[in-house]
């Protein structure tokens, strides 16, 4: 274990090139900082680059804001990440939403089907290595009629599952509060 409590050495930001280290300056504030897994990263400082690169992008598609986050919750309680699910759930809050709303994504559910329909495939998604059958992705079709969203959701999936990984494997020191165990939040 290093001293940051990480099984992974975290990486000295400065000796990063200028401009990865300003990027990662304006991430460190706000609701969707992620400190502790830039630093693990970093230790590579392309596949960094490359995810922010690809963090970026996400943040420009067609998915909501609320639907990302809702995807990050899913996925990593699905991933069993702590530091995913603290991340998230910070993300949530500030976005608005409610701890039933966060409880519910975090088990594959919403209110709105389109978006419960999203959630479900993501976990699906996870579970099976991709390989799901027609009628799995016409359940999600019934919600999302675009290819584009298709590939946004997979997008997301592999981004936060790849959070989760790193997180996992590393240890990561939580970034944010400690999220509840589903069965200790509020039941609806």
């Amino acid at each position: 274990m290093f001293k940051n409590g990480s099984k992974i050495k975290t990486a000295n930001l400065e000796s990063l090139p200028a401009p990865l280290r300003l990027k990662l300056q304006s991430l460190r504030d706000g609701a969707r900082s992620l400190e502790g897994f830039l630093k693990v990263l970093a230790n590579a400082p392309l596949v960094l680059e490359a995810f922010l690169v690809f963090g970026d992008a996400l943040d420009k598609c067609s998915l909501s804001p609320e639907l990302q986050t809702k995807i990050f919750l899913a996925v990593g309680e699905l991933s069993s990440s702590a530091y995913e699910v603290s991340a998230a759930t910070h993300r949530a809050k500030a976005l608005g939403m409610s701890e039933e709303e966060i409880k519910q994504a975090r088990c594959g559910l919403s209110d709105f089907p389109q978006h419960s329909a999203v959630l479900q495939f993501a976990q699906k998604l996870i579970q099976r290595h991709g390989h799901l059958k027609p009628d799995e992705l016409d359940q999600l079709r019934h919600h999302i009629h675009e290819e584009l969203a298709i590939v946004e959701i997979v997008a997301a999936v592999a981004q936060v599952h790849f959070s989760a990984l790193l997180n996992n494997l590393a240890d990561t020191p939580l970034d944010h509060p400690a999220a509840k165990e589903i069965r200790d939040l509020p039941q609806a």
